[in-house]
């Protein structure tokens, strides 16, 4: 069987991803206390396409958090 070498990561890498776990530590402890406070919270995956620092789509989360009974109609606003 053959032996896997990690390459070390670089100084920028280690910081991007430490502050991507330090970003998902902070989502999901407001996504939890929201939740505790009553909120429905809606979570939808999608991806941004067209992106100049990669050529592969990006994912990311886009969410919806509501009280319930207090649904506001959204408004519509040409761009």
């Amino acid at each position: 069987m053959a032996e896997i070498f990690l390459f070390p990561k670089t100084a920028e890498e280690q910081e991007a991803e430490r502050q991507l776990t330090e970003a998902m530590h902070a989502l999901n402890a407001a996504i939890k206390h929201a939740t505790q406070c009553g909120f429905e919270i809606e979570l939808r995956p999608g991806t941004w396409s067209f992106t100049t620092y990669t050529r592969t789509p990006v994912p990311y989360i886009d969410f919806t958090v509501r009280l319930p009974g207090r649904h506001v109609q959204p408004e519509f606003v040409e761009v």
